[in-house]
């Protein structure tokens, strides 16, 4: 028996700032794909102009297949570094040539045009075009025409020659009917900023959005669509956000948040410089053939089936099925938990520190006993996981919310589980199941934990609230 409950964690983050609202276009979707399955699946995208436009320092912004290894510090790459991939397991880079056609880059061709010539950071169009080429994709079309794929591999994307880069690793893209839906991935690399290039600081991989999508025209051989980015606001403690320009508009904001680490996020949404016009998402495609879902053909010799009703078949048959289960001893005795109160899990109200907002609270104290005597006395285990925070139309993950578990009157064998830290201070955060306590040897013990949330300063203000999950197995 595993029993759920749930509690509140509320916390109110005090801050002024607003949230625009964000202008987007939707256009209708054609005819959905058939139901089925999806197999070798492939993606093409280059991300914006941007990722493959000159650099002022480094040559250019590239894109290289596969996780590239850690230089040590900002620098640029170079060809002995063995960084720089153009492929690596399922994906590839390519670039167009001058005929229009794509054809795998190298290192020597990375920051060239499709004419042959390096491109050029005075100009906004001056572009390599450069894309990632994702293969071996797998999914399937629901009944409703909704669809979601995903694919294995990575992809590096590089500005500056190197001095700031990051990782996206099995990016999976769900559609609903209508074609809308998302592309997500993990996202991962180093940190390291443009006013002091002497930081160097590992980014644990989180999941972000790497597209939103709307109206995606999606049928039974692929999907073409132009990801979301011209009139998206977004909130960033960095370079204020421009809305001046035709072009203006912003890559995803769980997205922008992880760039903010990277120090590429200006790059990612008009900030008012020269090369904003290059920075909208560019045209993504996926290619894929659907296996249609085929009805199991009728047993003519079914009574349920289509027959002659002016003829009875002469028999039919039927398999009999039984389950004989292994003899279980019953055990004596029982497992319990319970909160030892119906207080919520209160943070107050955060408080500002330096880039972050930070509040502190604890756990509603949990009791467990165990009397049982038989072969699962004593062994039981208590984890948690906590949803999104929401305040109104606003929200944030649960990436940034940890707790340091404890556990007092318990004999030998009950440990309080490992400490988990906010995403923002490299952690991983709630959004995943963590053990707050387990045992092998322990009849009861009483559960504590030091909760902690600490979130970007860039939160808009409001009341949010989540819902923590508790799970026991025993």
């Amino acid at each position: 028996m595993t029993p759920f409950i749930r509690r509140t964690v509320a916390v109110a983050a005090v801050a002024a700032l607003t949230l625009g609202a964000a202008l987007t276009a939707t256009t209708s979707a054609s005819a959905a794909p058939s139901q089925g399955s999806i197999d070798n699946a492939s993606f093409t995208w280059g991300l914006s102009g941007e990722a493959g436009g000159g650099a002022f320092f480094g040559g250019c912004n590239f894109l290289s297949a596969g996780t590239a290894g850690n230089t040590g510090s900002s620098r640029l790459w170079t060809e002995a570094d063995g960084f720089y991939a153009q492929s690596a397991g399922n994906v590839s880079i390519a670039k167009p040539t001058a005929a229009g056609s794509l054809a795998p880059t190298s290192w020597a061709t990375k920051c060239q045009t499709p004419a042959g010539t390096a491109v050029s950071p005075s100009s906004a169009t001056s572009l390599t075009g450069n894309v990632v080429q994702f293969g071996g994709g797998t999914g399937t079309v629901a009944a409703d025409g909704s669809s979601s794929i995903s694919w294995t591999g990575s992809f590096t994307v590089a500005f500056y020659g190197g001095l700031t880069y990051w990782t996206a690793t099995n990016p999976t893209l769900s559609l609903d009917a209508a074609g809308n839906g998302q592309l997500t991935a993990t996202a991962s690399g180093y940190g390291t900023s443009m006013e002091d290039t002497s930081q160097w600081v590992p980014i644990t991989g989180r999941q972000i959005v790497l597209a939103d999508i709307a109206g995606a025209q999606a049928t039974d051989t692929g999907v073409t669509t132009t990801p979301k980015y011209l009139g998206v606001a977004v909130t960033t403690p960095g370079t204020p956000q421009s809305t001046t320009p035709a072009s203006w508009g912003s890559f995803p904001q769980s997205y922008i948040d992880f760039q903010n680490l990277t120090g590429q996020s200006s790059y990612w949404y008009s900030s008012g410089g020269s090369r904003d016009a290059a920075k909208p998402a560019t045209p993504l495609a996926v290619s894929y053939a659907v296996t249609p879902v085929v009805a199991p053909p009728t047993d003519p010799t079914d009574p349920t089936g289509p027959t002659d009703p002016t003829t009875p078949p002469a028999e039919a048959s039927r398999d009999i099925s039984v389950i004989v289960p292994t003899v279980v001893v019953p055990e004596e005795g029982t497992f319990g938990w319970a909160f030892e109160s119906d207080a919520a899990i209160a943070l107050g109200t955060a408080t500002q520190s330096g880039s972050s907002f930070v509040a502190n609270g604890a756990l509603t104290s949990i009791a467990v006993t165990d009397t049982r005597t038989g072969p699962s006395a004593y062994s039981w285990s208590i984890s948690g996981q906590v949803g999104a925070f929401a305040s109104g139309a606003n929200t944030f993950g649960s990436e940034y919310l940890g707790w340091t578990p404890a556990v007092s009157n318990a004999g030998t064998g009950a440990t309080a589980g490992s400490a988990v830290t906010s995403a923002l201070t490299g952690g991983t955060g709630l959004a995943t199941s963590a053990t707050l306590a387990s045992s092998s040897a322990a009849a009861g013990a009483d559960i504590d934990a030091d909760v902690s949330l600490v979130i970007p300063s860039s939160t808009p203000a409001g009341s949010y609230t989540s819902t923590l999950t508790i799970t026991a197995l025993s």
